[in-house]
């Protein structure tokens, strides 16, 4: 069994060999250059990004939006002149080496949440809920059209899935409360994954920090992947719970205790401890809760652990 039929077998809760494992290098993502850089710009929606070292990502200082009782004047990018713009992309799809090999995954960075607050500035989005929400209805809708016409694009180029950002969380809640979330972005999810889901595609949903509150709701909008699920910030246990048999779970190991400031002993047991909880049945994908430049040590401690203990049927002692 390849590694990348082993995924999708975790995927779907088909009996999967082992637990999948990041280093594997069984899903790849395309996107297209507009998209995302890693550089001081200002992309195709007016938001202008800065950053301050080369290893590390832009953060949005500039916010086209901050009013949004003007949204009848802010323009949406065309993405489909955005995308078309970028005649790399099939020959990047060609280079992959082998489809049998990897799940491929057309990326959009910041989705709808996050995109949002790019647009507005995040104290003026959160003012939104209840300042202007009929013009904070309007703007998500705009920013799903323009995801929609992605997606839509990427289905046409031959992707397995689609991939984004979308940090809901901080390491204690949500950013809002469940109850706005469900009101003003789930009708939107639900939307725009009906497109990824009618083409028979994986979604593949990114969001740090305290989810656990919403795992239904991604279940019921057709999420299949959910990373990178913090360890301090989500309860294992009833994120399982919630998740069996109908969401893949993907990361799990802690990184700011245990692969940044832990012994290999220390990180072999985190492994053979997340294990025990999330891999059972299949839906689980293990790796890092988050991308660091981790002790060579530990991260080589928590491959080694994940192949040791990770076959199925799990036998952690």
């Amino acid at each position: 069994m390849t590694p990348r039929e082993n995924l999708l077998r975790a995927i779907t809760f088909d009996a999967p060999q082992y637990v999948p494992r990041h280093d594997e290098g069984a899903m790849a993502g395309v996107q297209y250059a507009g998209n995302f850089q890693v550089a001081c710009w200002i992309d195709a929606w007016g938001t202008r990004w800065e950053t301050t070292r080369d290893d590390m990502v832009p953060f949005p200082k500039g916010n086209p939006l901050p009013d949004l009782s003007h949204i009848e004047d802010f323009v949406v990018p065309d993405p489909l002149a955005l995308f078309d713009a970028d005649d790399t992309l099939p020959d990047e799809m060609a280079a992959i080496p082998d489809r049998n090999e990897k799940l491929v995954f057309g990326q959009q960075v910041y989705f709808l949440f996050e995109r949002a607050w790019a647009l507005t500035g995040m104290e003026n989005l959160m003012e939104a809920f209840y300042d202007h929400p009929d013009e904070l209805r309007e703007l998500l809708r705009r920013i799903t059209d323009y995801n929609i016409a992605i997606f839509e694009r990427y289905i046409d180029l031959g992707v397995d899935g689609v991939g984004f950002s979308e940090d809901l969380g901080n390491q204690r809640a949500l950013m809002m409360s469940p109850t706005l979330f469900r009101e003003f972005f789930k009708p939107e999810y639900a939307r725009a994954f009906a497109v990824v889901k009618d083409a028979g595609l994986l979604v593949n949903f990114h969001s740090c920090g305290c989810v656990q509150d919403i795992v239904p709701d991604l279940i019921e909008v057709g999420v299949d992947i959910l990373n990178p699920v913090q360890a301090r910030a989500n309860d294992l246990q009833r994120m399982k719970a919630l998740a069996a048999g109908r969401l893949t779970l993907s990361g799990g190991i802690d990184t700011q205790h245990v692969l940044m400031l832990g012994t290999p002993g220390e990180v072999e047991a985190e492994v053979k401890r997340v294990l025990g909880i999330l891999g059972p049945g299949g839906g689980y994908i293990i790796g890092p809760d988050q991308g660091m430049p981790f002790p060579p040590e530990n991260i080589e401690a928590l491959w080694r652990a994940a192949q040791r203990w990770g076959t199925y049927p799990l036998e952690i002692s």
